[in-house]
């Protein structure tokens, strides 16, 4: 509206720069955080998925200064468009997990005040998720129930598949279970079988009917096997690894296994084994298994340093095909401070009693420089390996050592039972090993479980026979992204019998050191006499309880609490006298494995002076 005395044309010119300016100032405020730093990322609303699991998901991610400035890693940068891309990233990744109503929020955007960074806040409606009715099974049968379905085979099957009635709906379960099903029907002769996976929701779209149409086809058998690419090693060695031969029917589990046997010769760079599926129409499958022999002499060194062992070296020579045409040789040499020189041959024959054994000869010669004793061993082991599958396997050992020992404590060197400083040791160890903790440098999954026991008799006058047992578990577990649980827990004993008085030294339990309690120095907790020198003892209890927190890669800090002891009497353990340690540690991953420095103290103790281990390799 005109008003008197403003000239009209001075009305229009302002209310023109008025709007240019608008123009100006909303793309401009609208655009403020396009090529912004991304600080940090957070999320609202998820209760199913912490913000480390969407944080895989998507390429946002917060800076750090440490990883810009130490490991040259470029920052991320907001944009309109990248949005857009992490936006359907966290869709995709929701509905693949069973939440298809889920709604993701416009962001809301924080500028840093004085630098050009920005706090992004991802706000998630997460929604119900589908759940799974029922799952069925058909195969093409004319209407006839297959008895296939009707076995226990297919029943064990069932009770493994992933995706169950009751459970939330996830794409990944389903994908797992078309493997596995197929998997199995191809374990039965039907080499191009197929699984398909048939969808049905209900009307709220919150149910899910789950039906695999399996498709068989028609048995197929394994036809001519040829092998190419051996030039020393007999083809003879290699077929007894096979578990397929021409007319039975095929196998693709009987196929991994063969590939999988012929590999653990140890002859082998590539052990390939192919069995093309190209022609449906044919009932048989020719087998080509290529080989790739490894060197034939390979050779290995190393240096390093440790806390305990100090200055350390080794050299591993490898010689393929020797002394006999499957078998191998390997020569190993070691100096360190705990182990001043160690020479050991082993001559390993494989598949002695079958594909999945081995037998091993292994003489030695080595000595220890421990604080309770400095020692000289020679001798030899036989040694038995059988794994019964790929997680489970055993050993059986006859050895026979020579010992010459120098107990350092003079005490223990007054007791007539302990007078004798040379003597033999022989007998028989059992152990039985368990393995599932991957990946196996630094795992971050699964159990490691050993189990061994030795009797060492008197025979070649022997002075010491004893019975000895120890048992070790270790369980790994995710517990968030980045944050993974390590427990240990350790427990032997040693029995002097056969009217023995004493047990040998160096086969006695001490604690205390970089892979033990680590409030304490090597050997320096348990037994001691007078001067303070540890003289070990018959039973002992450790554990420990470990998390691992990654921080950036490839750094990750440690904490810990080590408990247990070592007690002089035999099955003698006492719970009321279990002694701790606590404290920190860093880890740098490596390709040959973490290598960290752990600062640990006593605690609820006398003794409170710190302790620092530097190692290769996490504490267990």
């Amino acid at each position: 509206m005109y008003k008197p005395g403003i000239p009209f044309n001075v009305t229009t010119d302002i209310i023109r720069i008025l709007f240019v300016f608008l123009l100006f100032i909303c793309p401009f405020s609208a655009m403020s955080q396009d090529n912004a730093e991304i600080r940090r990322v957070k999320f609202e609303g998820n209760d199913a998925f912490s913000d480390g699991d969407l944080l895989d998901e998507i390429s946002f991610e917060k800076s750090s200064w440490i990883k810009q400035t130490i490991f040259n890693h470029q920052p991320k940068f907001y944009s309109e468009n990248a949005w857009e891309m992490n936006k359907a990233q966290l869709k995709a990744f929701y509905q693949s997990e069973g939440y298809l109503h889920v709604k993701i929020k416009e962001p809301e955007l924080e500028m840093h005040p004085r630098k050009y960074k920005v706090d992004i806040t991802i706000t998630i409606q997460e929604g119900k998720p589908v759940i799974v009715n029922q799952v069925d099974f058909m195969t093409e049968k004319g209407g006839r129930k297959d008895s296939l379905l009707e076995s226990d085979e297919w029943e064990k099957l069932q009770k493994d598949l992933e995706v169950e009635a009751g459970a939330r709906f996830r794409d990944e379960e389903v994908k797992s279970d078309q493997d596995a099903i197929k998997s199995w029907f191809s374990s039965r002769g039907y080499a191009y079988v197929g699984a398909a996976p048939s969808i049905t929701f209900t009307a709220d779209t919150l149910g899910a009917n789950l039906d695999w149409q399996i498709r068989k086809r028609s048995l197929v058998y394994f036809g001519e096997i040829s092998i190419e690419g051996a030039k020393r090693t007999p083809e003879s060695g290699i077929r007894r690894q096979f578990e397929i031969e021409e007319g039975e029917l095929y196998s693709s589990n009987n196929l991994s296994r063969t590939q999988q046997q012929i590999y653990d010769l140890g002859l082998f760079r590539i052990a390939s084994v192919q069995a093309p599926l190209t022609d449906r129409s044919r009932d048989t499958v020719s087998v080509n298994v290529s080989i790739n022999e490894a060197p034939r002499l390979s050779t290995r060194v190393g240096v390093g340093y440790g806390r305990e062992d100090q200055f350390r070296t080794f050299a591993d020579m490898r010689y393929l095909n020797f002394p006999g045409s499957i078998q191998q040789t390997n020569l190993y040499a070691k100096h360190s401070g705990l182990e001043p020189y160690r020479f050991e041959v082993t001559v390993t024959h494989p598949a002695i009693i079958g594909p999945r054994s081995s037998l091993d000869f292994k003489p030695f010669i080595r000595t220890r420089d421990e604080p309770g004793f400095e020692s000289l061993l020679w001798g030899g082991d036989l040694v038995l390996h059988q794994y019964f599958t790929n997680d489970l396997r055993g050993s059986a050992t006859l050895y026979f050592e020579r010992v010459d020992i120098d107990i350092s404590s003079d005490f223990e060197r007054s007791l007539d039972e302990m007078a004798i400083s040379r003597y033999s040791k022989n007998g028989v160890s059992l152990g039985l090993f368990y393995n599932t903790a991957n990946p196996r440098f630094d795992p971050t999954t699964g159990w490691s479980i050993a189990a061994t026991t030795s009797g060492n008799s008197a025979l070649f006058g022997s002075p010491y026979p004893f019975l000895k047992y120890l048992f070790e578990v270790k369980k790994f577990s995710a517990i968030t992204n980045g944050l993974i649980l390590a427990l240990r827990l350790k427990m032997g004993g040693i029995n002097p019998v056969a009217g023995a008085g004493s047990t040998p030294v160096e086969e006695r339990f001490f604690a205390g050191g970089s892979q033990s309690l680590r409030g304490w120095l090597r050997q320096m907790l348990g037994p001691m006499d007078s001067d303070g020198i540890p003289i070990g003892g018959n039973s002992t209890i450790e554990g420990s309880i470990e998390p691992r927190i990654k921080i950036i890669h490839p750094v990750s800090m440690v904490v810990f609490m080590d408990y247990g002891n070592v007690w002089r009497e035999e099955n003698h353990y006492d719970f009321s006298d279990f002694r701790f340690a606590a404290g920190t540690g860093v880890r740098v991953s490596t390709p040959i494995g973490p290598v960290g420095i752990d600062f640990a103290r006593p605690v609820f103790d006398t003794k409170t002076a710190w302790e620092f281990h530097l190692n290769i390799g996490h504490a267990f």
